[in-house]
């Protein structure tokens, strides 16, 4: 597949200097399309196909949500590589809190509304 909402330098940038070296390109792809799919999913809006059309500013909140998910699926893949557990648990909720914020914003009617998008029907 491919990877619309951010690439694997954010991915890398947001799981922190030591992520393992051993991921490989595909490993961030699948984890960024995987990210992808929660975002569609959360916000019930389909951002990855709008993306071409968005603004800057939006494509930057998608970015960081996507490569934020996608970043706690990297440091999961080997959490050892990190000085500490702890380390690598710190660095997964400082994503999850950057995803958590972000899909908040992504799923306002008024940020909806604003990209000329809807909302996916759930029936």
């Amino acid at each position: 597949m491919v990877e619309t909402l951010c690439t694997s330098g954010s991915v890398k940038l947001a799981a922190g200097a030591n992520v393992s070296t051993a991921l490989t390109a595909a490993n961030y792809t699948e984890f960024i399309n995987q990210a992808e799919g929660d975002i569609v999913a959360e916000t019930r809006v389909n951002y990855v196909s709008a993306y071409a059309a968005m603004s800057a500013d939006y494509k930057k909140i998608l970015e960081g949500a996507c490569a934020a998910k996608a970043a706690i699926k990297a440091i999961r893949f080997k959490p050892s590589v990190y000085s500490k557990l702890g380390e690598a648990i710190t660095m997964i909720n400082i994503c999850f809190s950057e995803y958590d914020r972000a899909i908040a914003v992504l799923k306002k009617a008024e940020t909806v509304k604003a990209l000329g998008l809807s909302y996916m029907d759930t029936a």
